[in-house]
């Protein structure tokens, strides 16, 4: 028999984790509890994802004991994870692409309307798989997506919600949301910490890995901090103050510059759009000069990534024209764009940007191989030394450029994909979520890599769903709604009121709101 109250959820004893002499989780004890929601930060590196690993049945423990709602977890089972009320939502969604929205919800389970009998078990119920997926998504508040549609062809933030529709159709014990709003506009983000608060309320336990702190404040019962895998600090909602987080994340304060003002000096117009259409967008006006940050903000569906793409050659235009470098520019895909001097940082690293089994050497060095290689030929030692100096100048955290780039931290590959395209000195840097997934620290140095490659006259477009990143990195903010500007908001008039009224598709109150500030 065990000693676990009823009302703890998760109780783990002496759990530690080593890969040879390093250990990365040491957690002497923990207890979460029924009805609770309890945060987790620390950088990336910290252990958490190692921590939900051992919790979720994928990771096995050097040494410890779990056990969930009293029951014995044994080491390394998945399956008994799930089975005793274990649900995980991962911030890199284990969805089968080309599969339907339908069959991900309802893999490994039977439409609740299909009944019991033995044709029931032979057969797969194609209309209960449909009404019972259109049913979980419609208890996560997404409505209008078609399940039979595979789900690759859905954008990240779509599959996002579909994982988290996933997780809650099991109805579980304890709901791990692991960086669950990263790809998701204010709107779409309260969903999901509403989602979260429910699940307490109904009398379960919530994990909630986050590195948007405001968030972590907003929703958390109590915060832990981990540091080198190591518990450090468990703290009240009290306690829990941002510079607090940081500072037991990090070890100290972390440091913040302000973002370098526009040069006086005009500068040319580096990209020139208009009456850009593409499917789901448009018709879109913008400019970006060179040395200027513009932000591009909205709900889900607005159109951010879509308008990058559509830059970029990865989604064909229908219509309009772009310029850039004062030439008229008609990429026929991202190769085209990448040779004018373009380079695209996606919201998906691990599936658009990176070669995930290949060394981390590879990766930086893709967009400059013309550059280090002889008549067509790679130059082994000019690619290594070029892979050091791309390494070094971002500070990419590494044993060694031969290692797979997925053992790096999630922080650690998204500077190595801005290092492989700053290394190829484009003219136009296109960000589509740049920080998602990445720690405070890592955030703050990735902050300085755009601020820096501005100043020194690189035009940057940056889409986020991070409204206080936009506010902080950019000089100028283009708010997007049904697939079209509706707002261009320089920087003395940024407020969250005011991008928030104009993605909502009301321009003339956000214009209102403006000038009200302005007489303020």
């Amino acid at each position: 028999m065990t000693d676990t109250p009823v009302e703890t959820a998760v109780r783990l004893r002496d759990v530690s984790k080593s890969y040879g002499l390093v250990k990365v989780l040491d957690i002497p004890c923990l207890d979460l509890v029924r009805g609770q929601i309890v945060a987790v930060v620390g950088e990336n590196g910290a252990g958490k994802s190692t921590l939900m690993g051992v919790l979720s049945g994928t990771v096995t423990p050097t040494t410890g004991s779990i056990e969930i709602a009293g029951r014995p977890l044994q080491p390394g089972r998945p399956d008994q994870s799930r089975d005793l009320g274990v649900a995980l939502v991962a911030q890199e969604f284990p969805l089968v692409g080309r599969l339907s929205v339908a069959e991900n919800l309802l893999l490994g389970r039977r439409p609740a309307d299909a009944g019991g009998g033995l044709f029931a078990r032979l057969i797969f119920d194609r209309r209960g798989t449909r009404a019972e997926a259109r049913a979980l998504l419609a208890e996560v508040g997404v409505t209008g997506v078609d399940v039979d549609r595979p789900v690759e062809r859905f954008p990240v933030p779509v599959r996002q919600m579909i994982e988290i529709a996933k997780a809650w159709g099991h109805h579980p014990v304890v709901l791990i949301l692991d960086e669950p709003t990263s790809s998701l506009g204010p709107v779409e983000a309260e969903r999901v910490l509403d989602l979260a608060r429910a699940h307490a309320r109904a009398g379960g336990a919530v994990l909630f890995i986050g590195h948007r702190l405001d968030e972590v404040r907003a929703v958390a019962d109590r915060v832990l901090v981990l540091r080198t895998g190591k518990l450090v600090a468990d703290l009240t909602p009290a306690e829990a103050s941002e510079q607090r987080m940081i500072r037991e994340m990090v070890g100290s304060e972390l440091a913040r510059a302000d973002l370098t003002p526009p040069s006086s000096v005009e500068r040319a117009t580096a990209l020139s759009v208009r009456d850009l259409t593409a499917d789901g967008l448009g018709p879109v006006d913008l400019d970006v000069k060179a040395g200027e940050i513009v932000g591009v903000a909205g709900l889900m569906g607005s159109g951010r990534s879509r308008l990058l793409h559509t830059i970029m050659g990865a989604q064909p235009r229908t219509g309009g024209t772009v310029t850039f470098e004062g030439r008229d520019f008609r990429p026929r895909h991202p190769g085209d764009a990448v040779e004018a001097g373009i380079g695209l940082v996606p919201e998906d690293r691990k599936v658009q940007s990176l070669l995930p089994a290949h060394s981390v050497r590879w990766n930086v060095t893709l967009a400059t191989l013309r550059g280090i290689s002889r008549r067509g030929v790679l130059r082994p030692r000019a690619d290594k030394e070029h892979a050091a100096r791309i390494v070094k100048d971002l500070g990419v955290r590494l044993h060694s450029q031969e290692q797979p780039v997925s053992d790096l931290s999630g922080g650690n590959q998204q500077k190595a994909v801005f290092g492989r395209w700053l290394a190829a000195e484009p003219k136009l840097l296109l960000l589509d979520e740049p920080t998602r997934g990445v720690d405070v620290g890592a955030k703050a140095e990735i902050y300085h890599l755009i601020d820096s490659a501005a100043e020194r006259g690189l035009a940057v477009l940056v889409a986020s769903s991070e409204l206080e990143e936009l506010m902080w990195i950019c000089h100028r903010i283009v708010v997007m709604s049904h697939g079209r500007p509706v707002a261009d908001i320089p920087r003395d008039g940024f407020g969250k009121e005011v991008i928030m009224t104009a993605a909502a598709g009301t321009q003339a109150g956000a214009a209102a709101e403006l000038k009200g500030k302005a007489r303020a």
